[in-house]
C-alpha cells in the first residue's frame, strides 16, 4: 500500500516537473512574445489605416472647398462685394 502511494506521488511530481519545463521553454522561446507583437501590429495597422482614411477624407473635402471657392460664380460674388466696398476703380477685371 505504501509503495502504491509512493508511486502516485512520484508520478505527480514527474508530471508537474514536465509541465514546468514546458512552460519555461515556451516562455524562453518567445512564442508568446511574438504572438503578442503580432496582435499589437495588427491593431496599429488598423488604427493607422483608419486615421489615414480620415486624413484622405479631409484632403478630399479641402479640395472640394478650394474648387468651389475658385469657381467663376464664387469669383463673381467676391468681385461684387469688392466693388461695393471699394468701387469699380480698383476692380480686378
Amino acid at each position: 500500500m505504501n509503495e502504491a502511494k509512493l508511486v502516485k506521488v512520484l508520478k505527480i511530481i514527474a508530471v508537474t516537473g514536465i509541465m514546468t519545463a514546458v512552460v519555461i521553454s515556451v516562455l524562453k522561446s518567445g512564442i508568446i512574445r511574438r504572438k503578442f507583437n503580432e496582435m499589437k501590429n495588427k491593431f496599429r495597422y488598423k488604427k493607422n489605416r483608419d486615421s489615414m482614411i480620415l486624413i484622405a477624407k479631409r484632403i478630399n473635402q479641402d479640395i472640394r472647398n478650394i474648387d468651389r471657392r475658385t469657381s467663376r460664380r464664387w469669383h463673381d460674388k467676391n468681385q461684387e462685394k469688392y466693388d461695393e466696398l471699394w468701387g469699380n476703380d480698383y476692380s480686378c477685371n
